[in-house]
């Protein structure tokens, strides 16, 4: 029987994890392939590291050489994580004839065209499943299982650490703070959370399926980011007694005059499939003109879950290396579209104002904005006594009509300014029409 030989980088939660698979389903695999699947060498950087799987100590290296430059070796596997380091890996592997799988999302956001075209002038096969969403093989099809739409919009969430941390908020009613000290002991979260909790995460991810999806470069920095850190348990509550629940979205959109390409907390309406969406689970919910609504689920993150995706990637090319089937590429950018500015997109939203009791009514408040030209859906008056000073404070909780962003914007400026009393705002996006 053939055997094609692996040369992987990395021995973390993914390496271990995609070891543990290519170990406990190598029969099944190679039985499928007709081609057993050797791994040669692992480059780590602490040979005496303690791991979590068993592995011969005579595969491990500390010499990216001992992969990159072994001429028996057929494909690169870089699960390591980083940018440059692993870019340098990935370019000399392609470079060196290799054929790559990759779970890295932040080099494939920053970098994923340059190492396509890279790959496709060596004639290497350029497989990165796990870096968006996991388990959930999202990538693939929108490169193959949807090529006959024109994709219209990709909504998901695909940060499980955010969710996990919304939906205990909402169930256990803790504060925001509470649960991020416990995510991180439990291992939802890295010592510092702020890719996570501030949305970049999520970004890389949607420029990645912005691109893919719309066959147009989107890049990071393109993607409007907000995070989660302002979002309370009170928001979480009065957004369920409006019908909605918050999640972290990342929505990409391609409209005629340009692409949207945006991650912010989002108030869902409680019947949408991505509102149910709960704990560490993400979920892709797309929108293609011929086969309409489709969505995926599963685990977005985790040492099975993503080791899944990458083996499945190798699996993928060793099956056309075997076949000799051309390589295609994700990154088909054939489109040269402009990403649109958030101040330019309409929303409805969700607005929290605190006053001192009496100091505003809710009619001329409804002024301020008609005034404004903002027309309100709803308002709900709460009234609270103020812990620290005892003083009774007066909420106010508004749902607006669809609007400009920016021309909202300015009215919240505007309000701030005419109102020297208003003691807080907060807003967050409404997403009904996903």
């Amino acid at each position: 029987m053939k055997a094609l030989k692996l040369g992987i980088f990395g021995l973390g939660t993914v390496g271990s994890g995609t070891m543990d698979i290519l170990t406990t389903n190598g029969d099944t695999i190679e039985r499928e392939l007709g081609c057993k699947i050797q791994t040669n060498k692992i480059c780590v950087k602490n040979l005496g590291k303690k791991r979590t799987i068993d592995v011969d100590t005579s595969m491990l290296t500390t010499n990216p050489d001992d992969i990159l430059k072994d001429p028996d070796i057929d494909i690169v596997v870089e699960v390591m994580g980083g940018i440059d380091e692993a870019k340098r890996i990935v370019e000399s592997a392609l470079n060196n004839k290799k054929h790559v799988v990759s779970a890295n999302k932040d080099l494939v956001a920053l970098y994923g065209k340059e190492l396509t075209e890279l790959a496709k002038k060596n004639n290497c096969h350029f497989f990165y499943e796990a870096a968006v969403a996991g388990g959930i093989p999202i990538l693939k099809s929108l490169q193959f299982a949807l090529t006959g739409n024109n994709i219209k919009k990709i909504s998901g969430i695909v940060n499980g650490s955010t969710n996990y941390i919304l939906t205990r908020m909402e169930v256990e009613k803790l504060s925001l703070e509470e649960i991020i000290e416990d995510a991180k002991r439990l291992g939802f979260l890295e010592a510092d959370p702020s890719a996570d909790l501030e949305g970049l995460d999520a970004a890389r991810k949607c420029a990645i399926l912005a691109s893919i999806g719309f066959h147009s470069l989107v890049t990071t920095n393109q993607v409007y980011v907000s995070g989660i850190t302002n979002i309370t348990l009170k928001d979480i509550e009065y957004a369920l007694k409006l019908g909605y629940r918050i999640k972290l979205l990342a929505v990409a959109e391609n409209k005629e005059d340009g692409i949207v390409a945006k991650v912010h907390p989002t108030m869902l309406p409680l019947d949408h499939p991505l509102s149910s969406v709960k704990y560490e689970l993400n979920s892709v919910y797309v929108e293609g003109d011929m086969v309409g609504e489709t969505m995926f689920y599963g685990r977005g993150a985790g040492a099975l879950p993503t080791g899944s995706a990458v083996v499945n990637d190798i699996i993928t090319i060793i099956k056309r290396i075997l076949n000799g089937t051309k390589p295609e590429y994700a990154y088909n950018l054939f489109e040269q579209k402009s990403v649109l500015p958030i101040e330019s997109l309409d929303f409805s939203y969700y607005l929290r104002l605190q006053f001192k009791s009496g100091e505003i009514e809710g009619t001329r408040l409804l002024k301020l904005f008609e005034d404004n030209n903002i027309e309100i859906e709803e308002i709900n008056k709460y009234s609270f006594i103020e812990n620290n000073t005892n003083e009774q404070i007066d909420e106010f909780v508004l749902v607006t009509e669809p609007c400009v962003e920016g021309k909202f914007n300015e009215t919240i400026e505007k309000l701030s300014k005419l109102e020297s009393e208003l003691r807080l705002i907060r807003t967050i996006r409404i997403e009904s029409g996903l």
